[in-house]
């Protein structure tokens, strides 16, 4: 013979094999064949169709497998015989939609998965013929004893593949539950009086987990995150903790001495509130010199509060807390003592009025910081006077929209004290505006 004759890599038509398909053909080999009465095609297929996801084949696999078993007869996958189907290329390339070469391609990546195994006759030929009883005499073509043998090994891979889908469920829910807790922390935070410099910071991390949590594609990875997120979530719950801690053990101090300068009520707001001209009654207008009548509201009482006068643009209004049980008897009623302290009414306002009101603790907690505890017992105890149809968004929507104009500087608390006080002070003059325009 001629070298060329005699080369390894000499082309001659058959199947070039690899050394796993090799390895498959060899474990196909030795099979048995199943005992007599218990084969059941469906049953092992429908173990197949449950790992096949797990198992890294192309598309079409399944579509393939299933079309080879029901070509099959359960006698076929009994002992002293072989579960062969031999369809033609041609007839398989119809079926899948495919084109000759791709359907070859498929048929080697599943021989080479141990799906099944390519059993040729020595020209290369799939036939087969089958005897009077039924059973295969001789056959070429697609070996599918391979899914007997892989049974048990595709059950359990589709049992693991389940508990891996619902831990990794389970973790990205608490993925969410964390972004969601660390936001509330934040949003908390930025009521009670702002955010902490390191917040920014948190937020970027929690951002950056969130991302890497989407592309993860194991438990064992996005375990890890989950660990991190759920760290910086009891980070940020605890710095809300200690913000609302802080509010909550804000000394009262004596008794006529306020907790905050900022807001709109007068510098004594226990002992007295403030009535501002254009909600008190109007004096009769009085001609000016040259004989026009002179607006009763000066220009210095509209300008800023820091720039206006006292002695002529304000007069005070004495409110005791007695007479504040008598014009918010809601309040009164959580009042014991005959003679009322705002210490207990500050009390019976963030306890007993506000849970009837449905106020959240953490509005009343804002509401301190930024009036006072006096005054928002005050401001709660004016809401506690309106009627249910009142409100737009329930007494709690009220009562935060007057917390974010005492914020902005805005709130006219003594303007809704004196329209409480209106019936037993007289008539309004006229163009003054109403309730409603003098509250909030």
């Amino acid at each position: 013979m001629s070298a060329a004759q005699t080369s390894p890599h000499q082309v001659t038509g058959a199947r070039r094999m690899t050394p796993t398909m090799l390895a498959a053909r060899d474990r196909a080999d030795g099979f048995a064949g199943l005992p007599r009465g218990t084969a059941k095609p469906l049953r092992l297929l429908a173990a197949f169709q449950e790992a096949e996801p797990y198992l890294g084949l192309p598309a079409h696999a399944f579509k393939l497998v299933s079309w080879l078993v029901r070509q099959t007869r359960p006698q076929d996958w009994e002992d002293g015989s072989r579960p062969i189907a031999w369809p033609s290329a041609r007839r398989q390339g119809e079926f899948l939609g495919l084109s000759p070469a791709r359907v070859k391609r498929l048929n080697r990546v599943l021989f080479e998965a141990a799906i099944f195994v390519i059993r040729d006759n020595e020209q290369g030929k799939r036939y087969g013929r089958r005897g009077a009883d039924g059973r295969i005499i001789e056959a070429y073509g697609f070996d599918l004893s391979p899914l007997a043998q892989r049974h048990e090994e595709f059950i359990r891979l589709a049992a693991e593949a389940r508990v891996e889908r619902e831990r990794t469920r389970a973790l990205r829910g608490r993925v969410t539950r964390a972004r969601r807790a660390i936001r509330q922390a934040g949003e908390g935070l930025a009521g009670l009086g702002g955010l902490p410099a390191t917040w920014p910071g948190m937020e970027a991390a929690t951002a950056a987990l969130a991302r890497a949590a989407t592309r993860a594609e194991r438990s064992e990875d996005l375990a890890v995150i989950v660990a991190s997120l759920e760290r910086r979530q009891a980070e940020a719950e605890q710095v809300f903790r200690e913000a609302g801690q802080v509010v909550r053990t804000i000394p009262a101090g004596r008794e006529n001495k306020p907790h905050t300068t900022s807001t709109d009520l007068a510098e004594n707001p226990m002992d007295t509130v403030t009535a501002r001209e254009a909600c008190r009654p109007l004096p009769p207008s009085e001609p000016g010199p040259s004989g026009a009548v002179s607006s009763p509201v000066s220009a210095e009482a509209s300008a800023p509060r820091a720039a206006r006068p006292t002695n002529g643009a304000e007069q005070p209004f004495r409110l005791k807390p007695a007479r504040l049980l008598e014009l918010a008897p809601r309040l009164g009623r959580y009042v014991s003592d005959a003679a009322p302290t705002w210490s207990a009414i500050v009390d019976a306002a963030g306890g007993s009025l506000r849970r009837e009101l449905g106020v959240s603790p953490s509005l009343w907690g804002e509401a301190c910081v930024v009036m006072g505890r006096e005054q928002a017992a005050v401001a709660l105890a004016i809401v506690s006077t309106k009627q249910p149809g009142y409100f737009t968004r329930g007494a709690g929507g009220y009562f935060a929209g007057m917390a974010r104009k005492a914020a902005r500087g805005e709130l006219r608390l003594e303007r809704s004290v004196w329209a409480l006080t209106r019936p037993a002070a007289g008539p309004r003059a006229p163009g003054l505006p109403g309730d409603r325009a003098c509250t909030t």
